[in-house]
């Protein structure tokens, strides 16, 4: 009780305070999303990126020095998770680790070396608790082009979400049990038909909406899913109406709005 209290009384203090210019510099040259919001919605994700960057541990990968730009470049795609409802920033996340490029499962106790017998390199990944770990080259690239169709960070903190009931399902905290059956049951629909859509594609057929890695686990296909929300919304919601749908219920957002149409 009185954690949350000094920690309430702390954000308070934090909001109540300029946002910093430069860091409207790194918003306007780094993160593409940001002049396509509503003056409401930028204001919003600012107060959330003042808090993420001040409550999360920072850290770098070997020979890399993470810099505000870093922090308010990543920071500010996460709060885009946050813009419609309530929450408490993330606060099962202790830690952001940034990455040049690519990186081979590193070890925070070995000063997050990459372990150099791991099969593949990564871009992110997460975990229960965190910390998120991310590949900078990857997450600034995006940032800038969302039309690209992908967002790391969006994918490795939908991740996070995901694991608010304490399980990485596909199924994130929701707040009843109706709306627990409708998404399990659209989820799943969705999910199965882009399996099989990918393996149409691997036989010569036309190529999925969502990615590869998507048809591997439910959890996969709700963090992918996520990327393409706030990144293709229009294909999205042409090729998943329902899964859109309950999205936007889900974010609390409508990013088609932030989108101009297709021409």
């Amino acid at each position: 009780m009185l954690f949350s209290w000094l920690r309430t009384r702390r954000r308070r203090k934090l909001l109540a305070e300029p946002f910093p210019l430069r860091w409207e510099r790194f918003l306007a040259e780094n993160v593409a999303h940001f002049p396509r919001l509503a003056p409401a919605e930028q204001a919003r994700l600012r107060d959330a990126v003042r808090v993420l960057v001040a409550e999360k541990q920072w850290e770098g990968g070997p020979g890399l020095f993470v810099t505000e730009e870093m922090k308010v470049t990543i920071a500010a795609q996460a709060a885009l998770l946050l813009l419609g409802d309530d929450h408490d920033y993330f606060a099962q996340v202790d830690s952001v680790v940034v990455f040049p490029t690519a990186f081979r499962n590193p070890v925070r106790e070995d000063d997050w070396d990459d372990e150099l017998l791991a099969e593949g390199e990564r871009d992110g990944e997460t975990g229960h608790r965190g910390p998120v770990i991310l590949s900078w080259d990857n997450v600034l690239a995006e940032a800038r082009d969302p039309g690209c169709g992908y967002n790391l960070v969006l994918h490795e903190f939908a991740h996070q979400l995901d694991l608010l009931d304490g399980e990485l399902n596909g199924t994130p905290d929701l707040p009843d049990r109706e709306t627990q059956t409708r998404w399990k049951y659209v989820m799943t629909v969705a999910f199965r038909d882009h399996r099989r859509a990918v393996d149409r594609f691997e036989k010569g057929g036309e190529e999925p909406f969502f990615s590869d890695q998507a048809a591997e686990t439910e959890d996969e296909f709700f963090a992918d899913a996520t990327e393409a929300f706030y990144c293709q919304p229009h294909g999205f919601r042409a090729e998943f109406p329902a899964v859109y749908e309950l999205f936007a219920a889900y974010y609390k957002v409508d990013p088609a709005r932030w989108f101009p149409e297709p021409s």
